[in-house]
């Protein structure tokens, strides 16, 4: 009775062999199917992951070569030594949600490939092959690049002065700091990347210009300086100088034809200043005390006034 059960159960199990068979037969096929379909044997890698707008990355990858190609009766063959196949570079630009064809190039014998192509945006690539194949998806980052300019570079006080520019890659509502000495202006770009403030200049001096762009899913974010401003308020003048010649100067030195500078009560000895009048502009310093006339600020030495082409008395523009 036990050898005639042992008997039956052999039997059964020769009999499930088959179906056995044809089971992991699928499941090793499926697994190959999803091998082919998904990353399996590829990579991709850009040669530079932060770049410059519209600049050019070389994309290296590889495929491996699969096991069998299909034949022209429609059989699958072992493939060929050497084998190449066609692959497609794509691109998916970051926040979008498909992806696009940019370049197109084979591999080598190897498996290999290489190809080039722009970035005007930050984004992913991969590399599709024609047997469905793809890698993984390499991010690249684009750095936006900041550009300013300043409308009047030496205003006066009360007026206001334009600063205006662009950040490349355009798109609309990317933040903008525009820092003019210690006040922050802040504005959005427009859709063509352009922005623009106004800034009223509330003191005499010299301030520096700087810009800020904030980063989005578009680019990082840069920074640029726009340069330097001269701020000018206007204040009475004088000009001294012919019978004092040889005298001695309240900030140090002698007092001469050729002497460059100015007078002035308050500001401190060495104090180095603009004074404009009319086209002209001097850069100069505080060299004396004076002037000692109601209602005057500045005395000029003779070789500034000569410098300016200032008459006697009247009004310049300083920048302190």
């Amino acid at each position: 009775m036990r050898r005639f059960r042992n008997w039956r159960r052999r039997s059964a199990a020769l009999a499930l062999a088959p179906v056995t068979a044809a089971i992991l037969m699928g499941i090793l096929t499926g697994i190959g199917s999803a091998s082919a379909a998904g990353t399996g044997g590829a990579s991709l890698d850009a040669n530079h992951h932060l770049v410059s707008p519209n600049e050019r990355v070389t994309l290296h990858g590889y495929f491996r070569a699969p096991a069998t190609t299909a034949a022209p009766d429609g059989t699958d063959k072992p493939t060929a030594p050497g084998y190449s196949q066609a692959v497609r570079i794509q691109f998916r630009a970051s926040g979008a949600a498909g992806w696009h064809d940019i370049e197109r190039t084979k591999t080598g014998r190897s498996g290999k490939f290489s190809e080039r192509a722009v970035v005007s945006r930050s984004g992913h690539f991969r590399a599709a092959a024609a047997d469905g194949r793809t890698t993984k998806p390499d991010k690249v980052r684009v750095k936006s690049e900041t550009q300013a300019r300043i409308s009047e570079r030496s205003p006066t006080v009360g007026e206001k002065v334009a600063i205006r520019g662009h950040v490349t890659p355009a798109g609309s509502h990317r933040r903008v700091a525009v820092r003019v000495g210690g006040e922050t202006l802040r504005t959005r770009t427009g859709q063509n990347g352009r922005f623009a403030v106004k800034w009223k200049a509330d003191a005499a001096g010299e301030v520096a210009v700087r810009v800020r762009a904030g980063s989005d899913r578009i680019a990082a974010g840069s920074a640029a300086k726009a340069g330097k401003l001269t701020v000018f308020r206007p204040a009475v003048a004088s000009y001294y100088g012919p019978g004092l010649y040889g005298g001695a100067l309240a900030c140090g030195g002698t007092l001469s034809p050729s002497t460059v500078g100015v007078a002035n009560k308050a500001l401190p000895c060495g104090t180095k200043l603009t004074v404009r009048y009319g086209s002209r502009e001097v850069e100069t310093k505080v060299i004396d005390r004076g002037p000692y006339v109601a209602g005057r600020e500045f005395d000029l030495t003779a070789a500034l006034k000569s410098k300016l082409g200032f008459g006697s008395t009247g009004t310049v523009l300083v920048s302190r």
